[in-house]
């Protein structure tokens, strides 16, 4: 009786325990998301993911490793696309109940990629808080973020580099990208459970190195991959700040018209006007009259104007690029290449889901894989759209020839939520991975200037309208990232997991 009294005791001590640490790995996760815009406290990334290695280098079993990569993943994720319940409840016509499940099945596909991370380290990993499981732990998170922002069209979102933009490891990013910066990262989130585990001397060799690696970056500082080509371009960026909602409004729609050429008209003699995605409504086949007028009225002044707007396919419009479309002394259109998974279309193995719930999708049907870049007064530049942000690669293969980069967004998707700060945050990491100027015209707040060492030098507030003048310079050369890319991170992160993989099928044979 006694035994028994006793062993279920443990039992319910174990459980308890086991309890309280899934509840502290979510926190720890939530923790995680802080180092992203608009906290930007890159310290407590670093915090959060080292918690979450010191757990599962004490996991005692597979299971519990698995449910601990799950909440943390739900923590970091949960906190961090929250807004996704926003886009797919208020655009997606759905019911809260309906959209909580969506989301919450989207979080735990994007929390797989934690499990991932957990269990291939407990796998791998052949003795706890060495340098080299260091090494391993940063660099399966390295590709669990490659895969995630790969496969099924992938979703780089939160990637865990993005957070050091304002920390010394931003120096990084030209040389070894937004990846590399990640394992940098995580590497150094694993040394802090180094040093403090470790009882030998080596601890001390520990700190050093994670001294070394957070500030050698700062001699980087200096180097200036790109130069000026010529004099400052002159631009001017009008931010709308129409509701989704209001689009269609046909009253609220000619008010746009003529806000956007009451603007147009301040800012004529700038060589450069940028009007954000979709900022007209309609298809361009509806607004030839108004389109024509505005090029003529910019050419005379000696201006460019691009825009984001719907362009019909063919002459059936019953499918539309989303595209941006030049005018007055601009050539050229960009049509978007990497769409959003639901907001644009669905794919292809989810479409008997997607028409028994009767989700209305527009005919939106992406661009070609390479495009001849818009010419802004002979000067060529790079061009994204909204989500395509959070594709680095998108951008790569638009350089070295773009001497600066236009990207256009409507978030007005994502409500009042973090998604905007997010996205203004991945700019600045494009502008310091290939060294150039941006121009971020957003429809609904934080239109910015970003400097090609990824600082907004200019932008204007949230949710509010307004138009931004300012000046860039056009620039050429080369970063090491625009001309490597991020294949050496990538292969050294497989060459690492596949060196732990041989050694522990060697272990396992003796």
């Amino acid at each position: 009786m006694k035994a028994a009294f006793f062993n279920r005791n443990l039992i319910d001590i174990s459980l308890q325990n086991t309890l309280k640490n899934f509840i502290l790995v979510f926190c720890i996760g939530l923790i995680g998301t802080l180092g992203f815009a608009p906290f930007h406290q890159p310290g407590l990334t670093l915090l959060s993911i080292a918690g979450f290695y010191g757990l599962i280098s004490h996991s005692p079993s597979i299971k519990n490793t698995f449910y601990l990569g799950l909440f943390y993943g739900l923590g970091y994720f949960g906190s961090g696309v929250s807004w996704v319940l926003i886009s797919i409840h208020d655009y997606g016509n759905l019911n809260y109940f309906l959209s909580i499940i969506i989301t919450f099945v989207f979080l735990l596909y994007l929390s797989a990629y934690s499990v991932l991370i957990a269990c291939g380290y407990q796998w791998l990993a052949r003795s706890k808080y060495t340098l080299m499981n260091g090494l391993l732990f940063a660099a399966l998170w390295c590709l669990a973020d490659y895969l995630r922002s790969t496969l099924l069209t992938g979703f780089p979102w939160l990637l865990v580099g993005t957070t050091q933009i304002n920390s010394p490891l931003k120096w990084l990013m030209p040389v070894i990208g937004l990846y590399g910066t990640t394992f940098v990262t995580v590497f150094l989130s694993s040394l802090l459970i180094f040093i403090l585990k470790e009882r030998s001397p080596l601890r001390y060799a520990g700190l050093i190195l994670f001294v070394l690696l957070l500030l050698s970056p700062l001699s980087l500082q200096q180097v200036q991959w790109t130069q000026p080509k010529s004099k400052p371009v002159s631009v001017g960026i009008i931010q709308a700040n129409l509701a989704m909602r209001d689009k269609w409004d046909d009253a609220l729609f000619w008010n746009l018209l003529t806000f956007y050429k009451k603007n147009i008209n301040a800012l004529l003699g700038k060589d450069l006007i940028v009007l954000p995605e979709s900022a007209i409504p309609l298809p361009a086949s509806y607004l030839n009259d108004y389109l024509s007028e505005l090029h003529y009225q910019v050419k005379e002044a000696n201006s460019a104007l691009i825009l984001g707007i719907l362009q019909p396919k063919d002459e059936t419009e019953t499918q539309f690029y989303n595209a941006i479309i030049s005018l007055g002394r601009a050539k050229g259109t960009y049509q978007k290449e990497h769409l959003v998974p639901f907001g644009e279309y669905i794919p292809h193995l989810l479409k008997t889901i997607t028409n028994w719930l009767a989700l209305d999708m527009p005919g939106i049907v992406k661009g070609k894989p390479y495009q001849k870049l818009i010419q802004i007064k002979k000067h060529p530049v790079a061009s994204l759209i909204c989500y395509e942000m959070a594709y680095p690669s998108l951008l790569r293969k638009q350089m070295p020839l773009a001497e600066w980069i236009v990207s256009i967004s409507d978030d007005g998707w994502f409500g009042h939520s973090l998604a905007s700060y997010q996205q203004q945050q991945m700019g600045q990491v494009l502008s310091l991975l290939t060294g150039r100027y941006q121009i971020m015209a957003n429809n609904d707040g934080l239109s910015s200037i970003i400097s090609p060492q990824g600082e907004v030098l200019e932008a204007l507030p949230a949710f509010s309208a307004g138009i931004l003048a300012s000046t860039v310079y056009p620039v050429t050369g080369n970063t090491p990232w625009i001309e490597w890319g991020d294949y050496p991170i990538l292969l050294f992160c497989f060459i690492l997991i596949l060196f732990a993989f041989f050694s522990q099928i060697k272990s396992l044979r003796m």
